[in-house]
């Protein structure tokens, strides 16, 4: 018996979990060590002092139940209230208790709860948080991925099916089935940067490519994705979300591409007011000289004959140039492509040098221009005010030598050529190599000029599709050179 008394004595010592007995009263007879670790007082401090006293006040009501319930004869597992520990904090307890009807004594055995309750507690945030994964899976526009970098396993959310058209069970459960859809001439940069993201220790990872959809096509997608690490900082798993971009990929390029032809038609509008300026002037003025030559010969009726039919030629060359310029400002305002139709290259030098004439001879300059008919399909209006402007400043910066200009072109199968080359002053290309072609840029001061006609010349170039550059060195004069692509018509 003695035995028996001292290896109990040793349980209620050693035992982790609180055993108590409590008589018909409510009074604790007899507890274990435990009470000092879980609820702080000493076995001494709880001994005839009613269990009720350390309960929780809103658990009384059920504290009395449970107890009720065993003295009633039934044992009770795991009944759960709140116990007072000394210093006042609250904590969980879990109860298992039998009665004994002879002695009537009430064996409990009583344990922190605090653990269960966290794990419950953390169970129902698990499953709150799974919910809430599940139900932000369906609603975004995203395609939301797991990968299990161990287990080499890949999850996809639904999203994935709804942008790319795959269904269920067509996306597959690893890497592959990943990076097998990534367009081939997108894959391996892809990995390799979500695999140096993974190696040097890095926790974000972005990039754009393309991705295949379930009929073939191929989405421009942005990929983000975070790297999970242990506690050693290799990398156990990441997570991440696939946006398709493709309709603001493309909404882009059509915002540019509108943005840059607005730009293109405001400059073609400014640019109109100095077309109007240059190529109007030599008709106006040969206009004006005919005028002035009728009204100081009127009394000779063969000049004024003569002079009416050059007034008829210069009024039909100066309607013809309002009529082009009107086309130019028509295409300005952006309702109209660029028309283009079959032009006679030679026609038009001549209508040039025409108008330039009384610039050419007051200069006794030499305009030498291609015998052999050339035809380009090209505008008309753009096509003069370039040769206008090369000529008229070839004979305007010329140097102390009888000006000469020479057009020279080439009619090639895939493009036409055509070198304006003059023996001027002559451009230091080094030193303005980067301001040539830019408006209001003047590379000559001995005569006055706003600095428009090479800006002009080859803005009307690039309309037309065309290039255009120029080699020149100083006192040697210049050579421009125009190309236009797949225009020849002989």
């Amino acid at each position: 018996m003695e035995n028996q008394k001292s290896e109990l004595d040793k349980i209620l010592e050693f035992s982790l979990d609180m055993i108590c007995t409590i008589n018909e009263h409510g009074q604790f007879v007899r507890v274990s060590a435990a009470a000092y670790d879980i609820l702080g007082y000493y076995p001494e401090e709880l001994i005839g002092k009613h269990y009720m006293e350390f309960v929780y006040p809103e658990d009384h009501e059920k504290t009395q139940e449970f107890a009720n319930k065993v003295m009633s004869g039934a044992p009770v597992c795991k009944f759960e209230n709140c116990y007072i520990r000394k210093e006042g904090k609250v904590i969980p307890m879990l109860w298992s208790s039998n009665w004994d009807k002879e002695e009537k004594i009430m064996y409990c055995i009583a344990r922190d709860g605090s653990a269960k309750r966290h794990a419950e507690e953390l169970r129902v945030s698990l499953e709150e948080i799974n919910l809430r994964y599940e139900y932000v899976t369906k609603a975004t526009s995203d395609a939301i991925w797991d990968w299990n970098i161990g287990k080499s396993t890949l999850y996809w959310g639904d999203g994935y099916h709804t942008i790319f058209g795959y269904k269920p069970g067509e996306n597959g459960k690893d890497l592959k089935s990943w990076s097998n859809r990534i367009h081939p001439e997108d894959a391996e940069v892809v990995i390799d940067s979500i695999q140096k993201v993974i190696e040097t220790g890095e926790t974000n990872w972005k990039y754009e490519y393309r991705f295949q959809r379930a009929d073939g096509s191929y989405a421009d997608v942005v990929d983000r994705g975070f790297v999970i690490r242990n506690e050693a900082g290799h990398a156990t798993r990441m997570v991440g979300a696939l946006h398709d971009i493709s309709d603001r990929k493309k909404s882009l390029v059509q915002l540019k591409k509108f943005a840059d032809d607005l730009y293109k038609r405001n400059r073609e509008l400014q640019q109109f007011g100095y077309v109007v300026s240059h190529n109007l002037r030599s008709p106006v003025a040969n206009i004006m000289g005919i005028t002035s030559l009728m009204e100081a010969e009127k009394d000779d009726c063969e000049m004024v004959g003569h002079c009416i039919e050059n007034l008829k030629i210069s009024i039909v060359r100066l309607d013809d140039v309002i009529i082009d310029l009107s086309k130019i400002l028509t295409l300005t305002d952006g309702r109209t492509e660029i028309s283009t139709e079959r032009v006679s290259l030679n026609e038009i030098l001549g209508n040039v040098v025409g108008d330039l004439s009384e610039m050419i001879r007051e200069a006794g300059a030499q305009v030498i221009l291609p015998e052999k008919l050339v035809m380009l399909l090209s505008h008309k209006a753009y096509l003069y005010s370039i040769f206008f402007n090369l000529i008229t400043n070839a004979i305007k910066y010329r140097s102390g030598k009888t000006p000469r200009v020479s057009i020279f072109i080439e009619a090639q199968t895939s493009q036409t050529v055509i070198q304006v080359a003059d023996n001027g002053s002559g451009i230091d290309t080094v030193r303005y190599k980067d301001d040539l072609f830019k408006p209001y840029k003047r590379f000559n001061n001995s005569k006055e000029g706003k600095g428009l006609g090479l800006f002009l010349v080859k803005s009307h170039v690039e309309a037309l599709n065309g290039g255009i550059n120029v080699t020149s060195e100083l006192g040697k004069g210049c050579v421009f050179t125009v190309t236009f692509p797949n225009s020849t018509k002989d």
